[in-house]
């Protein structure tokens, strides 16, 4: 196992997981929201591709309508 930051809150994965799996085992849809890693936006196209790393610090938001 290893510990992230998730929006200011520690999580811990298994090791080597990918971005897209760890979103689904936190219950986040792919569809429906933006990731930051370590500050960088990532394309939601890479999210099954790109391994997380121990300490990676993710900002997830969705969008917000208003009016």
């Amino acid at each position: 196992m290893m510990t992230l930051m998730v929006n200011g809150e520690t999580r811990s994965v298994s090791e080597g997981i990918a971005l897209a799996d760890a979103l689904t085992e936190w219950g986040y849809s792919c569809g429906q929201i933006a990731v930051a890693v370590n500050g960088e936006f990532i394309a939601r196209g890479e999210y099954g591709g790109r391994l997380l790393q121990a300490g990676d610090c993710l900002d997830v938001v969705a969008p917000v309508q208003g009016g």
